[in-house]
């Protein structure tokens, strides 16, 4: 049996049925809107009175409370609003001050070996560290394509 029998027998079982059996909730008259803003109402009032019921359990028991009254001030859309744009000028200003410093960023930058004119060989200029302060004679009996550069 391949893979793809397994999952057409899982879609004829049943498993998949539910899925197509639920129903969307769009109403469009006044009584289905009515009726949808009822059962969302029902929905609330059965979890808060879940919530009493746990609150009211928790007191005669001795027990911490799970739901805890909140005294604090709720985030309104204006307070939300202005941390956000606090928030985005913050960014926009560092994002400024990057272009406006020039400085270089990415590539190879801070690399032990920079790159450019870095990446040629090391070994030849230790090789030849403090030739320049040689005499110029022996400086040609070294090298005398170099000591005719230097």
């Amino acid at each position: 049996m391949g893979i793809l029998s397994y999952g057409y027998k899982a879609l004829k079982s049943g498993i998949g049925q539910a899925i197509n059996k639920t129903k969307t909730n769009v109403p469009t008259t006044k009584i289905q809107k009515a009726t949808r803003d009822l059962k969302i109402s029902t929905q609330k009032l059965k979890g808060s009175k879940a919530k009493l019921n746990q609150t009211v359990f928790e007191m005669k028991n001795n027990q911490p409370l799970t739901f805890k009254k909140s005294t604090k001030k709720s985030e309104s859309n204006k307070e939300a609003y202005k941390r956000i744009q606090k928030d985005n000028t913050k960014v926009i200003k560092s994002m400024i001050d990057k272009a406006v410093e020039n400085k270089a960023d990415g590539g190879r930058i801070g690399r032990k070996m920079g790159g450019g004119s870095d990446l040629s060989n090391t070994n030849v200029k230790k090789k030849y560290k403090g030739f320049s302060k040689l005499p110029e004679t022996i400086q040609i009996k070294i090298n005398k394509k170099l000591a005719k550069k230097v």
